[in-house]
């Protein structure tokens, strides 16, 4: 099957959209974007990135917490509020950044947030993966969010498929 690349879309300074279909059914491709272990494996918005740790209360008004550290030993904290769960076709959350971020425990945050919503929408065997951020503070903000999510969803699809393939 041929793998479709993302498509960026930037409809205005404050907002984001990745599309991408995923060679994988909605079911697998949202309990990868929800699961603390699956998360740890293809969260890379940079080379050579890891997650040592992620928290995730897939609930309404539940908080989640993912911690990110590149090889220079910089931590990426991204953390949030759910505001709409709907498996496996919908999520909506706040996202903001730690400050600090390297700590085992919910931090201080710079209090830029964000709005995500992230939808798995079935199409045959695959999944129309679309990922909407908004509420960007600036421009420069929404564009660096580009690189990051693009690397991630890539990431991400190949994850996936990978998984679809060895259930099949």
């Amino acid at each position: 099957m041929i793998m479709i690349k993302n498509e960026v879309q930037k409809p205005d300074d404050a907002t984001l959209i990745i599309k991408r279909m995923l060679n994988a059914p909605p079911e697998l491709a949202f309990k990868a974007w929800t699961s603390p272990e699956h998360i740890q494996h293809w969260m890379r918005p940079e080379p050579g990135m890891v997650v040592p740790m992620v928290s995730m209360d897939l609930r309404v008004g539940g908080k989640f917490r993912i911690q990110m550290k590149n090889p220079d030993g910089e931590f990426f904290t991204g953390v949030g509020e759910f505001r709409e769960v709907k498996a496996p076709e919908r999520l909506v959350y706040t996202w903001d950044w730690e400050k600090d971020g390297s700590g085992a425990e919910f931090g201080e945050v710079e209090g830029k947030t964000s709005l995500m919503t992230v939808e798995f929408l079935k199409r045959g065997e695959q999944t129309e993966f679309v990922l909407t951020h908004s509420r960007f503070a600036s421009v420069e903000s929404r564009d660096n969010h580009v690189r990051g999510w693009s690397a991630a969803v890539e990431s991400l699809a190949k994850f996936v498929e990978d998984r679809a393939n060895n259930e099949k």
